[in-house]
Order: structure tokens, then C-alpha cells, then sequence
């Protein structure tokens, strides 16, 4: 694991550098990433980025994503746009609003391939809704990678992600071992029913709690904007009893932090995440959250663009479907991280179009 450089260090060193709240690190020529083949087995090995004297020409990505609400499509965001940049590339960015807009989407992705993108990085609101038009760039000949989220249609050219199945596992266990075999009660909140990644964490979750006293009261599915979230949470405190965790997917775990503060419940009730953002980061420097697993989403940024520009040049992916490897942070490992790894830098903005060579 990568631990903090002081950007001293690295201007004496004459390496380039990215910072987040006065730490830096390295310019990365690889990630180290699982491989997953298509019977599921994983191999963990280096993914070497592209360089940029292989690139051709400066390839038009258009990049999809369901929203910009919060810090984990920044830092998505963030890691795609400093990867485009490296490699002297353009980029177009849409953003749909939200889960619920799947039109939204749908009408964006039909613009970039009625526009003549070259490749698209697809951030999916639904893993289902989005396969025929996933289809219909493969069948132009316009590369798709599936990023983040979960794409179920075949053609699909190549999946950049952390299964959130293993996040929910990982957690699952977390919160199992936090228990030490007595029973103890959660309140779920995993984010909208039918988004790909949502559906993939409850299976993860239940799957890594079976067999012990942990038992999931009650669970509630929505968007995952934090005011949506935090009704949710609070509402759940209010009418179920005995509740000792809150857990669910980033924005929960903010709003979970906030909600059984508000209760005066801290001390009495948990929270944990089983997805990273800043916020929730910053609860676990502070005690008001366990813990989250980190899929390190600004990495997966630059891994997407990676597999685009090698499908664009010609070349074959190591695998279709790859990305790095879940790791746990707690209380008593957060300084270990890097930090860009995982997010953007503090006065990062988002940035919707690069033109390189236009």
C-alpha cells in the first residue's frame, strides 16, 4: 500500500505530482489491480497505463455519468480528467441528474454516438436500461467500458470497476466481526433499487453477515442524495428500536453520521459504510464512523480511460474486466492511503470538456 510523500520529497526527487490537502504522490505509470476472468477468478497484478507517445491522435471520449451530486463522481470525475490530460486526449462529460433520470441517459449516450464519439465511459443508472444502446455503439464500432456502476449487455467492450458485491461482502464481515457473536441490529441503506452497484452490495451484504446474529431491521432504497438519505435514517431511528448500525453506501454513511448525532445516539449507535467518499473519510478521522471499504474510484477513473485508448489504438485489454482491489479503512489505518488514490485533490473542479488538438 502507498503511503503518504511530502511534496518536499518529491520536488527533490523531480517526480511529478498531484496534491489533497498538502499531501502528494508519484504520477502513476501502472495501478495495481485484480484481473477477473469470466468464470470469476481474480489475479492481482499491475494494469501499465498507456503512454502517451503510443496515443495516435487525441481520441473524443464522451463520458456518462448519472450525477455530480457528491464526492464519489468528483473524485471519479477527477481521476478520468487527469488520466484525458496525460495522454494529450478530449473528453465530453454528461451528467444525468440522478438515478431516477435514466431518460436523462439514455438521450445523452444516443447524442454522443449520434456525434461520432470515439469511445465511451459509461457510468450506468441501470445495468439493464442502458443494454441497447450500449449495443448500438459496439455495433458502430465505438468502444464501451463499463464504469463503476455495472453493465449487463455482452458487447459490452470492457468493464473498469469494483464489484460492489466484494464492497458489500467486505463490510458484511466487518460488521460480523464487530459483533463478536452476539446479536446485534441494522439499519440498511444501500441506495436506489435497480442501479447495478446497489443490487450488487445488498447480495454482497447479506451474503457476508449469513450464518451470524447480525440481522438487518430494516432497509430503505433511494437516491442517494444526502437530504434523501438523511430522512431515511432519521425516520428509521425514530420507528425501529434496538438499531446498533447504520450502514449503506457512502452518502448513507454521511447521513447516517449526522442523523444519529442529531439523535443523541453517538456512542450507542454505529455507522459504517461499504463505499468511501471524503466526508465519510473525515468521520472516521473523527470517530463519528468505523469504518468503509475504499474502491479507490479515481484510480478506476484512470483505468477506464486506460482500456478506452487501448481498444481505440488497437490493442488487446490484459482482461475485460479489471479493477483494484477493496481494502479497509479504519480508524487505526487511514493515514496509510494515498489519498488521490481514493479522491479528488481539495480544490479539484469539476471539469466537463477537454479539447486537445481541436
Amino acid at each position: 500500500m502507498n503511503k503518504f510523500v511530502s511534496m518536499a520529497a518529491l520536488v527533490a526527487a523531480g517526480l511529478a505530482a498531484s496534491t489533497l490537502g498538502g499531501f502528494a504522490e508519484e504520477a502513476r505509470t501502472s495501478i495495481p489491480v485484480e484481473l477477473v476472468s469470466e468464470d470469476g477468478k481474480k489475479t492481482a497484478t499491475d494494469w501499465p497505463l498507456i503512454a502517451k507517445d503510443k496515443i495516435t491522435k487525441p481520441w473524443n471520449i464522451c463520458v456518462l455519468f448519472p450525477h455530480l451530486k457528491d464526492s464519489y463522481w468528483v473524485a471519479a470525475n477527477y481521476g478520468i480528467v487527469d488520466e484525458v490530460r496525460r495522454t494529450g486526449t478530449s473528453m465530453t462529460l454528461y451528467e444525468a441528474g440522478g438515478y431516477t433520470n435514466l431518460s436523462t441517459q439514455l438521450d445523452q449516450m444516443d447524442n454522443c454516438i449520434a456525434q461520432g464519439a470515439d469511445g465511451i465511459i459509461l457510468g450506468a443508472i441501470s445495468a439493464d436500461g442502458v443494454g441497447a444502446l450500449v449495443k448500438k455503439a459496439t455495433d458502430a464500432n465505438i468502444p464501451v467500458i463499463d464504469f463503476v456502476n455495472g453493465v449487463n449487455e455482452p458487447s459490452t467492450s470492457g468493464h473498469a470497476l469494483v464489484s460492489f458485491y466484494d464492497l458489500g461482502v467486505t463490510t458484511g464481515k466487518y460488521i460480523v466481526e464487530q459483533a463478536g457473536g452476539n446479536p446485534l441490529k441494522v439499519g440498511f441503506f444501500p441506495g436506489p433499487q435497480g442501479a447495478g452497484w446497489s443490487d450488487d452490495a445488498v447480495r454482497g451484504f447479506n451474503d457476508g453477515i449469513e450464518g451470524s446474529k447480525v440481522e438487518i431491521v430494516v432497509t430503505r432504497r433511494g437516491d442517494t442524495g444526502l437530504n434523501v438519505q438523511l430522512d431515511f435514517i432519521s425516520n428509521a431511528l425514530v420507528t425501529y428500536d434496538g438499531i446498533n448500525w447504520i450502514v449503506g453506501v457512502d452518502i448513507a454513511a454521511e447521513a447516517g453520521a449526522i442523523a444519529v448525532r442529531n439523535a443523541g445516539l453517538t456512542g450507542k449507535v454505529n455507522v459504517a459504510a461499504f463505499d468511501i467518499i471524503p466526508p465519510v473519510y473525515k468521520d472516521i478521522q473523527a470517530g463519528a464512523t468505523k469504518a468503509s471499504p475504499t474502491d479507490f474510484t479515481s484510480l478506476q477513473g484512470r483505468l477506464a480511460v486506460d482500456m478506452v485508448l487501448r481498444l481505440l489504438e488497437g490493442q488487446t485489454l490484459q482482461s475485460k474486466r479489471a479493477g483494484p482491489k477493496p481494502e479497509m479503512v479504519t480508524s487505526d489505518n487511514y493515514k496509510d492511503f494515498n489519498m488521490t488514490d481514493m479522491f479528488a485533490p481539495s480544490d479539484f473542479k469539476v471539469v466537463f470538456s477537454i479539447n486537445e488538438g481541436k
